[in-house]
């Protein structure tokens, strides 16, 4: 595993999510996911991340990374539980904050993310209910998840951003566009989710994908018409380049987004070992330069 330094903290290039848990993708089993959080530790992983709105994930990830909690780097979200309407009041963030480091069992969260806007609370109200959050040592770092490109630049106009999650893979790559630039240019770190395109680039779907019932996936764009079909042909361009280097479609969809400048980490999801295992193959090599240059071109 390759570390990346940002002000001041190693994060892991690869980080493990816990979006899984929230049944977006079907039903998981706690305990089989605790211990993909066990085992990725073992491997390396410091990076974790889960989000007040995702079901029970705070207390099974708080459970899985306790014995080595202050080996690790804890990021939440706050701002929105399934049902709700967005909440950033200064208010609302205070008392989150505080069931957060209850559920996750810990004295201080590491990274403390926005997760969606709040058109009715100001920027700067936010902003001032996180820095009193870091003032009184709750959090260390705050961040930010699914805003607008406009809201992003009033947070960091306004505060002191640690980093923007964003969606990006090689079938998504909007980011580049606005997201991306905006941060290099601003000295904020990118944590990419959604590296393998929610499974598609790793290979394992057809024409047709079948999900299990509750999985998002069997409405997501992503996997219909157009976009499945270039999104499959970008995996069987991935294969073949792994075969290069003896890696799979996934370790090489990983490596792309790693290669990208201004990427701190990229966040994975698996439920299974063996697909950690594998995620975590993207990590510790490099894309020659001549080869992203043909992938670039053919993306």
């Amino acid at each position: 595993m390759n570390y990346r330094s940002f002000h001041g903290v190693d994060l892991s290039e690869i980080g493990l999510g816990c979006y899984g848990l929230s049944g977006a993708y079907g039903q998981k089993d706690p305990q089989g996911y605790k211990d993909v959080l066990r085992i990725g530790f073992e491997n390396g992983v410091n990076f974790f991340d889960t989000a007040e709105g995702y079901g029970d994930a705070e207390k099974i990830l708080g459970d899985a990374v306790r014995p080595f909690r202050n080996q690790v780097f804890l990021a939440t979200k706050v701002g929105i539980k399934f049902g709700s309407q967005p909440d950033l009041s200064p208010a609302y963030i205070r008392q989150a904050c505080e069931q957060s480091l209850r559920t996750l069992q810990t004295d201080y969260i590491d990274l403390y993310q926005v997760h969606f806007d709040d058109p009715n609370t100001p920027v700067e109200e936010t902003v001032a209910a996180l820095n009193s959050l870091v003032q009184a040592g709750k959090i260390r770092h705050y961040g930010l998840g699914h805003l607008p490109t406009a809201r992003v630049a009033q947070y960091i106009r306004c505060g002191q951003v640690f980093s923007m999650l964003m969606e990006y893979s090689a079938a998504a790559r909007y980011a580049e566009a606005e997201l991306l630039p905006l941060c290099r240019a601003k000295g904020v770190a990118a944590i990419t989710f959604s590296v393998t395109a929610r499974g598609l680039l790793t290979g394992k779907f057809g024409a047709n994908p079948r999900f299990e019932p509750g999985d998002i996936r069997s409405m997501d764009p992503m996997f219909q018409r157009e976009r499945l079909q270039s999104g499959l042909r970008i995996a069987r361009r991935l294969a073949e380049l792994g075969k290069r280097y003896g890696k799979t479609s996934v370790q090489v969809a990983i490596a792309w987004v790693l290669a990208q400048p201004g990427i701190l980490c990229a966040l994975t999801g698996p439920s299974t070992p063996a697909n950690l295992l594998e995620n975590l193959g993207g990590s510790g090599w490099q894309i020659l330069a001549e080869d992203m240059r043909l992938f670039d071109q053919f993306l």
